[in-house]
């Protein structure tokens, strides 16, 4: 982790079993990090787009092989993130290349649906067209991993992805997933809204 790249009003945090965390000294608190996820990382490798407009400041305190990772409790305060977040990404560290596979499955899959909603609208002469196939390699070229976001929702390591896409540069594309399954995909916000977590966690009852 770049830490120099760490703005000047954050302090540092530590939790076992974590690199340390980051987060504002006052206001809405969000902490973040660099976790090393050599799988998972490939989705913002050297190959992949430049980091969103926005993201550019936080993509450079992930060095290669990690991928930056944001942690926020749903009403902005405490002294530190709540449990089953750091769980989270304790599980995620552990379980990388599975979560990895479990990701880019899902886009893979995902095309057939991304296409018909392209083709239900009206697309500029110089507009980006997805292809009628893609695999892992082509994937990777058409998206950026701007962060990671760890969910306060019980039940299952909650994990939102969001990503730049070169189909949807307005929305970006997003998934989120309880482990390695996936609880919704479209647009970047599908991952970073805590809400789309707790309703899945929600229909899986209690256990």
């Amino acid at each position: 982790m770049n830490i120099e790249q760490i703005p000047p009003d954050y302090v540092p945090l530590s939790v076992p079993g974590l690199p340390a965390l980051y987060g504002q000294k006052k206001g809405w608190r969000v902490w973040l990090t660099a976790l090393p996820l050599p799988a998972t990382s490939r989705l913002r490798g050297v190959d992949s787009l430049a980091p969103s407009k926005g993201y550019a400041r936080d993509d450079r305190i992930a060095e290669p092989g990690e991928v930056i990772a944001l942690f926020e409790n749903d009403d902005g305060t405490g002294e530190r993130p709540e449990l089953m977040m750091t769980a989270a990404a304790q599980w995620l560290l552990a379980h990388d290349a599975a979560f990895y596979r479990a990701v880019m499955d899902a886009m893979l899959a995902d095309l057939p649906r991304l296409r018909a909603e392209q083709e239900g609208i009206v697309l500029s002469d110089d507009a980006f067209r997805l292809p009628r196939h893609w695999d892992e390699d082509i994937v990777r070229k058409l998206v950026r991993l701007n962060s990671i976001t760890f969910h306060p929702v019980d039940g299952a390591p909650y994990i939102g992805l969001d990503f730049r896409c070169a189909w949807d540069e307005e929305h970006g594309y997003g998934l989120m997933m309880a482990g390695i399954e996936v609880v919704e995909s479209g647009g970047a916000d599908s991952g970073t809204l805590s809400w789309i977590a707790a309703r899945h966690a929600e229909s899986r009852g209690p256990g």
